[in-house]
């Protein structure tokens, strides 16, 4: 089941959206600055409601998947994974090089 934001309590901190794997989660689609969800990209991994500050994300009970879309939006998941874990290396790799050239720094000066 897709989940939708209710946008009364809503505080727009966008946290959903980057949390989102699927990238379903729009801002300023409305012509107002509120946050909605893409049901048919939603592949029910609750990310966004974890983390959500406010509990405003909740189940779009009136959304059936189309199960074609479902693996769709599964599979742009995958991807959006794939992404954030070469992210994550490169960045731990860009960290493990400063950390050596400073201590090589280091052990020539003294």
């Amino acid at each position: 089941m897709a989940v939708r934001i209710e946008l009364e309590p809503c505080i727009n901190c966008g946290l959903c959206r980057r949390a989102c794997p699927t990238d379903t989660i729009h801002f300023f689609t409305t012509g107002r600055r509120t946050h909605v969800i893409d049901p048919a990209g939603c592949i029910d991994c609750d990310r966004c409601v974890q983390v959500c500050p406010e509990d405003c994300i909740v189940p779009n009970v009136e959304y059936v998947h189309d199960p074609v879309e479902l693996a769709a939006a599964k599979e742009q998941a995958k991807v959006w994974a794939g992404r954030q874990n070469r992210l994550r290396r490169a960045v731990r790799e860009r960290a493990m090089t400063a950390a050596r050239t400073v201590a090589a720094t280091a052990s020539d000066a003294r």
